[in-house]
């Protein structure tokens, strides 16, 4: 876990370094976004400890460079007579905007209030646990070529156990309102997503 949460702050230190240097970010000049901040998703996730299930997720802009968030993910793991799940809703909002000096690309910094459950069942016995918690973070949005996205995401959640997370992904548009993605996040559980995505134009 300690060298997962090393790569994840190495990798955040060099995230926000490079965004930083090519902002030149200023309250009274800030650039429109290059990327679309409303959309659906709906993801297939293969998490660590045999954890599986979909996620959810919708996001709309609200003014320029704001958008509002809304996530539910349900997995569920069997093993050893246990039957597991876990379940996570997040609402929560960001502030994105283009960088001046780094061509088709944007830096995003979100929020979410986290509310969290797990559930067990062994034989007749049921029992739960409920938490909480917060997510801060910081995204790179980045299209290298035409219909191709690739970002990197670093983000710190309190839920249960407090996790630092870094999640690679990419995006590929298979028509102006539809992509594919894919991604991997590194932390406490790993997790591998593959799903698509709608823009609402």
């Amino acid at each position: 876990m300690n060298k997962k949460i090393l790569f994840a702050a190495g990798s955040m230190l060099a995230l926000l370094s490079t965004a930083a240097t090519a902002a030149e970010f200023s309250l009274s000049k800030v650039y429109p976004s290059w990327f679309s901040y409303s959309y659906a998703e709906l993801e297939y996730v293969d998490m660590d400890e045999g954890f599986s299930g979909l996620s959810a997720g919708i996001s709309f802009d609200v003014k320029p460079n704001w958008n509002v968030i809304g996530e539910y993910l349900s997995t569920s793991s069997s093993k050893n007579g246990f039957d597991l799940d876990y379940r996570v809703i997040a609402v929560g909002g960001g502030y994105h905007y283009q960088l001046k000096n780094l061509e088709k690309s944007d830096l995003m910094f979100h929020a979410a209030l986290l509310q969290g459950k797990s559930e067990w069942v062994v034989g007749n016995h049921k029992a739960d646990d409920k938490d909480s918690g917060l997510r801060l973070g910081a995204r790179l949005r980045f299209e290298p070529q035409r219909n191709l996205e690739v970002n990197a995401d670093l983000s710190y959640n309190s839920l249960f156990d407090n996790d630092l997370t870094f999640t690679p992904a990419v995006l590929y548009s298979v028509n102006s309102q539809l992509a594919v993605k894919a991604a991997f996040e590194f932390g406490d559980r790993d997790m591998l997503s593959i799903g698509v995505r709608y823009y609402i134009r």
